[in-house]
C-alpha cells in the first residue's frame, strides 16, 4: 500500500508512519512517505500515486484544505483516499465538501486511523 503523509510536525508523521507500517502490515516501508511541506508532499503523490494522502491543513507553504480538490479531480488521483487532519474542526465540512474522505481531530487518535481501514 502507498500512502504519502503531509504533515509539518515531524515527530506526528513519523509516529503515523510507524503506525501505518506495522497496522497495515507494509512489506515495503518506504513506500509510506511523510512530507513536511505542501510542495514536497504533492511531489511524493506524483512519484507515488498512492491510495492514501493524509494531510494537515497548516503547513509551511500553505492550506492543506487548497489542495485537497486539486489532488481528487487530478485523472490518476481520482481513486486516492484523502484525510484532512486539523484541530480546527470548524474546518470539517468544507474539508469534505472539497473531497476529503475523511477528517481526523487533532491530536490525532490513532484509534481512530486504524478504524479508517477497516478490515485491512
Amino acid at each position: 500500500m502507498k500512502i504519502v503523509i503531509i504533515e509539518d510536525e515531524k515527530d506526528l508523521g513519523i509516529l503515523m508512519r510507524n503506525f501505518l507500517v506495522k497496522q497495515l502490515h507494509v512489506k515495503t516501508p518506504d513506500m509510506v512517505r511523510i512530507a513536511t511541506t505542501l510542495t514536497e508532499g504533492i511531489a511524493f503523490i506524483n512519484q507515488l500515486n498512492p491510495e492514501w494522502v493524509f494531510i494537515d491543513n497548516n503547513l509551511p507553504d500553505g492550506k492543506g484544505i487548497n489542495e485537497i480538490e486539486n489532488i481528487k479531480t487530478k485523472g490518476r488521483f481520482h481513486n486516492t483516499k484523502v484525510v484532512m487532519m486539523s484541530a480546527m474542526t470548524n474546518l470539517r465540512e468544507e474539508a469534505l465538501r472539497k473531497g476529503a474522505d475523511y477528517f481526523l481531530d487533532k491530536p490525532i487518535s490513532f484509534v481512530e486511523v486504524k478504524n479508517l481501514f477497516g478490515s485491512l
